[in-house]
């Protein structure tokens, strides 16, 4: 096993600097073109080189009248086992990519069983701006992912915007069941979160903008 690399995702604190700087640098926008961005060769500590990639997300946080949010607990890495707000990565399906706001709302009912009939009666909105300074996402791909040009042992940085779904009343009154990638799904009360619980670093920062409605 490469030391800068666990569990396929990319450890070395250099490595990470680097290409963070380089997917800030290629400024792809609030709304990607592609599902993922090849950003040129990129040598890795071993002297391999491999392609870079920006691959893009989109997250789903639901919110009640109740201080209640949606979380899975993931299966996948990063993070297995821990807490996540569900989404996933854009989809492009025969040349036409997803907004990420379409990605959002799929990703939710995927893998919460959330109605999708549910969040057509949201108006949801963008938290905060699109975010790709982060470092604790960057990942070796494990295969050739479909509907890109990420191929194995290729290195992708994920990019990602959550969009905010206010539901009405108790998030407890509505049917959940877990799929996709989700372990598990449960409803919890926001106050009751605290940063260890969370898969991914900035999930539980964009919980608290969301209720704030940044």
């Amino acid at each position: 096993m490469n030391a800068f690399v666990s569990d396929s995702i990319i450890i070395d604190p250099l490595l990470q600097r680097e290409i963070t700087a380089r997917v800030i640098a290629a400024e792809l926008g609030v709304e990607p073109a592609q599902a993922a961005a090849y950003l040129g060769p990129l040598v890795l500590p071993d002297g391999k080189t491999v392609g870079l990639f920006a691959r893009h997300a989109a997250d789903a946080i639901i919110l009640d009248a109740c201080g209640h949010v949606v979380l899975i607990t993931r299966i996948f890495s990063p993070g297995a086992g821990l807490l996540a707000i569900p989404g996933g990565f854009i989809d492009d399906v025969v040349g036409k990519v997803e907004t990420p706001l379409v990605t959002a709302a799929r990703e939710a009912v995927e893998e919460t069983g959330i109605a999708a009939a549910v969040l057509a009666h949201c108006v949801p909105f963008a938290v905060g701006t699109r975010s790709y300074d982060r470092p604790f996402d960057i990942r070796q791909a494990w295969n050739d992912l479909a509907g890109t040009n990420i191929r194995k042992g290729d290195v992708f940085s994920v990019s990602t915007q959550a969009f905010c779904f206010k539901i009405p009343g108790d998030l407890h009154d509505y049917h959940l069941q877990a799929g996709d990638d989700a372990k598990a799904v449960n409803i919890w009360a926001v106050d009751k979160l605290i940063p260890s619980l969370f898969a991914v670093p900035d999930h539980l920062t964009m919980i608290h903008s969301a209720i704030l409605g940044e």
